[in-house]
Parts: C-alpha cells; sequence; structure tokens
C-alpha cells in the first residue's frame, strides 16, 4: 500500500495523524519545564513553546477527524463487544474537542510575552500547570485509543484484508495444554 492509498483509509490516516499531538505535547512540557527554570524569560522559547502547542491542537484536529470518518467502519463491525464499546466511547469522548485543551498553555505562554515581570512568572506557571493537565489528557486519550485496538482489536485489520476493509479479530482461545 503506497502513502497516499494509506491517506484515503481513515484508520489509517488517524493512526498516522494521532502520533503528532502526542509528540508535541511531551515536547511542549519539557520545553516549558526548561522555560520555568530559566524564569520564563527566554522569548524566542516562549515562542517555540507557543507553536508547539498550537501544532498540537492542529495535529488534535487533524486526528479527531479521522476518527470519525472511521467510526462508521467500526460501529457495527464484530470487534465492537459492550467492552470495546465503553472504551470506545471514552476515548472518542475525549478526542472529540480535545484539540481545544492545547490552546491553553498556548495562550498562557504567548501572555506571558508581555514584558511585565509578574505576568511572565504568573503566565508561565499557569501554562505549565495547563500543560501538565494536556499531558494528561493526552495520556488518557491515547490508552483508550491504544486499548481499542491492541486489546480489543478494533479498526484492525484481519488477516488477508486490503486497505480500507476491517475485520473483526479472531477471538481468544483458551488453549495452554
Amino acid at each position: 500500500m503506497s502513502f497516499f492509498e494509506m491517506l484515503q483509509d481513515p484508520h489509517s490516516r488517524h493512526a498516522m495523524l494521532v502520533h503528532f499531538p502526542i509528540v508535541l505535547v511531551f515536547v511542549g512540557v519539557v520545553l516549558l519545564m526548561i522555560l520555568g527554570a530559566r524564569k520564563f524569560r527566554p522569548k524566542g522559547l516562549k515562542v517555540g513553546v507557543a507553536g508547539c502547542f498550537l501544532a498540537a491542537s492542529l495535529g488534535a484536529a487533524a486526528a479527531a477527524s479521522a476518527g470519525e470518518d472511521a467510526e462508521d467502519r467500526v460501529e457495527g463491525s464484530a470487534a465492537m463487544t459492550p467492552a470495546a464499546k465503553a472504551v470506545f466511547e471514552e476515548h472518542e469522548e475525549l478526542g472529540e474537542n480535545g484539540w481545544i485543551w492545547p490552546l491553553i498553555p498556548a495562550g498562557l505562554v504567548l501572555v506571558s510575552l508581555v514584558p511585565r515581570r509578574g505576568l511572565e512568572i504568573g503566565a508561565g506557571a499557569l501554562a505549565l500547570a495547563g500543560a501538565l493537565g494536556v499531558a494528561v489528557w493526552v495520556g488518557k486519550t491515547a490508552h483508550a485509543g491504544g486499548e481499542l485496538v491492541y486489546v480489543h482489536g478494533v479498526g484492525v485489520p484481519g488477516p488477508g484484508a486490503t486497505a480500507g476493509e476491517v475485520q473483526a479479530p479472531n477471538p481468544a482461545r483458551d488453549d495452554d495444554d
């Protein structure tokens, strides 16, 4: 399957896009910690951190859009057991408006660009707290998505499937003999 064919498949597209906000949020947290250690002074680093969270927001929106496209193909599949449905609902709820959350630390970091020392430190500290909250949200969303794929087999093409075909996984067997 070519790269462009993968982009046409909502499951592949979601799997590719979802990693951008995950990485960018955690990079943003580390950069914010460095910024805090530097007393929220380096303007170039502030702009870089804000850019990181803005890009994470765009990535989250793109991943959510691809996830919505993929949803139609998995809702009626045999892999969608009641347990998988519960995890699916959690993943969908967490990811639906998730593009908004990275905008909070981005905005606060941009506020810290105002050259007033108290405002720089206050907005920077709030940005770090917000970024840590966003990292928890990203972790929970990613964990639910990983559980859907790796535990329940939702959205995974079965053996012999072609691009865009999602089949139910083979049921687990208890054959410890």
